[in-house]
């Protein structure tokens, strides 16, 4: 769980960059004869260009005054039905000129369901519940190509730039029942992919920053993600691993990982720290007392983070009511964030998140309320 600072190498880069680039100022490569003063202005403004062009980089889209630090999130979410005995069958039909869906969804199905709760078994006859699953449709279109002006070269020329536009959906109804034919719960998925990629490869969801930090990694040889459009086999597993997860979350308790962004800056670090070091409480209490910021722009960073910590304590809560009500207070502050920032993109994957969790423990007080009310 680090924060996300501007690398040393950065301000080297830059530094080198701006003092003997040739494109740094006219004369700066000559040795003869002091540098002019347009020379110096010129190797000042690239190296504030390239500065600044890092500093947005690191931030990566939050804001112009803020960092972010990366934390990570137990997440545990109870069934949203709940499946009898420890013998499950699996069905899944597709269209007819499609059998090889059916048998591949099946089998990530199965493994996902297994590894999520070992309890279960397969059985092809007298299982307690059966699980059906429809593949209603699936496309995966052909990438298109797009081209955009670039920029005006010497000669008057404008290059045309390239980019890719991949897309997927998947759509799966799915239905949970039990030996006997009584419906436990069903389900519509829905899941989508679309994204542009440069002539690099880089996926231009991440931005400018992504270019960059693609450009960074590359040179560092670290690990680099989104750096081609997926082929047609890795769309098609990037639906289904998705499709399945929101299928078995509904049938089964699951845990899993939440990687979450904090901001940093405007008082805020002392939060994140002890946000990193898992301290949730206090951090939540160091940013619901800080003074809100003038800006209201500026303060949905505050308000976004008191989202987190909010979120944090929900899934460290081992009592549906408590979980619910700090995913409920979760859920206000990041609305509230994203009414005072719409332009802020990683505001809007929380709320999400949490509408999901939300779904999940109101359909257990549900269920809870319904077996106390049969006693």
């Amino acid at each position: 769980m680090r924060s996300q600072r501007i690398p040393a190498f950065i301000f080297a880069f830059a530094f080198v960059f701006a003092t003997l680039s040739p494109f740094a100022g006219t004369h700066l490569h000559r040795r003869e004869g002091p540098v002019s003063i347009p020379d110096k202005f010129s190797r000042t403004a690239v190296f504030a260009a390239i500065f600044l062009f890092a500093a947005s980089a690191s931030a990566q889209s939050f804001g112009l005054v803020f960092f972010k630090s990366k934390v990570t999130l137990e997440r545990k979410l109870p069934a949203v039905v709940q499946l009898p005995g420890t013998s499950v069958k699996i069905v899944v039909t597709s269209h007819s000129n499609a059998a090889d869906l059916a048998t591949d969804f099946k089998s990530s199905l199965t493994s996902e369901l297994l590894k999520q709760d070992p309890r279960l078994h397969i059985s092809e006859n007298s299982a307690d519940s059966i699980i059906d699953c429809q593949i209603l449709s699936f496309e995966q279109p052909p990438p298109t190509t797009t081209t955009t002006p670039g920029v005006k070269q010497k000669d008057g020329t404008v290059p045309q730039i390239p980019h890719t536009r991949v897309t997927g959906q998947l759509r799966v109804a799915f239905q949970s029942r039990t030996r006997a034919g009584q419906t436990l719960g069903s389900d519509n998925v829905n899941e989508q992919y679309d994204e542009m990629f440069d002539a690099s490869g880089n996926a231009q969801s991440g931005g400018i920053a992504g270019v960059f930090n693609n450009g960074i990694k590359r040179l560092k040889g670290d690990k680099i993600e989104n750096t081609h459009p997926p082929t047609p086999g890795e769309l098609r597993t990037n639906l289904f691993n998705k499709a399945v997860h929101q299928i078995v979350s509904e049938l089964v308790v699951t845990d899993e990982t939440v990687e979450a962004y904090l901001a940093k800056g405007k008082g805020m670090d002392e939060g994140v720290k002890d946000a990193e070091a898992g301290l949730w409480t206090r951090a939540l209490e160091s940013w619901e007392t800080a003074k809100p910021l003038d800006k209201p722009v500026e303060d949905a960073y505050r308000l976004y983070d008191v989202g987190v910590a909010y979120e944090a304590l929900g899934y460290a809560s081992k009592d549906p009511q408590t979980a619910m009500k700090y995913l409920s207070q979760a859920s206000i502050n990041y609305g509230k964030a994203i009414d005072s920032n719409p332009g802020e993109k990683y505001f809007r994957e929380p709320q999400k998140r949490i509408e999901t969790a939300l779904a999940h423990y109101e359909k257990l007080q549900d269920d809870l309320k319904q077996q106390s009310g049969q006693k």
